[in-house]
């Protein structure tokens, strides 16, 4: 849902916030839809593209989605998300092309891991103490957590009065990417300019 990643949806909603539909095409399922600010232009402008089975978003990242159940897609998007909001976990599996640009590691996630991970050690008095402020010095302070080769590394070579992490190579540190979310968020933004459109023609 959009609150899992406010300050992304928030920044689209600033960003996206006079956008204008332009249909570029419209032939039943055959659409090209352009939207974008008269006044700023190209600037943060997407585009939808779909016919039977497909949609491509392209918001400076481009993104297939396909499903062979349903021949609008509008209809995917419309049905599994609320107006506003975006389903990414659900969505993300409709991916076709730019699976590899869907989930990137997020060192975010990898610091609220170990600080969890830290936290429950001690509360559970397996930690020394100290461990806190140890970690936050060789990890996050001095390590190379900037990509998850590096962050994996700084996990499995930490070591203080005997203490380690343990087995980690179950931790997941991906989470999705910016890119993705933009996409999403634009997806659900222009079925809802397309709507609104529709209705205001047969009003």
């Amino acid at each position: 849902m959009a609150d899992d990643y406010p300050e992304i949806a928030a920044r689209f909603a600033r960003d996206t916030a006079q956008h204008q539909m332009i249909v570029l095409h419209g032939d039943g399922l055959y659409r090209h839809l352009r939207f974008a600010s008269a006044e700023r232009g190209g600037f943060h402008a997407f585009e939808l593209i779909t016919w039977p089975y497909n949609l491509v978003v392209k918001a400076g990242w481009t993104f297939h989605f396909d499903i062979d159940a349903t021949p609008d897609m509008f209809d995917l998007f419309r049905n599994t998300s609320f107006s506003g909001e975006i389903n990414p976990s659900y969505w993300q599996e409709k991916v076709r092309a730019g699976r590899d640009e869907v989930e990137a590691f997020s060192d975010e996630l990898f610091e609220r891991q170990v600080k969890e991970h830290v936290v429950r050690a001690i509360r559970e008095g397996d930690a020394p103490r100290g461990i806190g402020a140890e970690v936050t010095r060789d990890i996050f302070e001095w390590g190379d957590i900037s990509h998850e080769a590096g962050a994996r590394k700084e996990l499995d070579d930490f070591r203080y009065e005997g203490w380690t992490f343990g087995e980690t190579w179950e931790w997941d540190f991906s989470d999705y990417t910016p890119g993705f979310l933009h996409c999403c968020h634009a997806i659900r933004r222009g079925i809802d300019l397309y709507d609104a459109a529709r209705k205001a023609v047969a009003a």
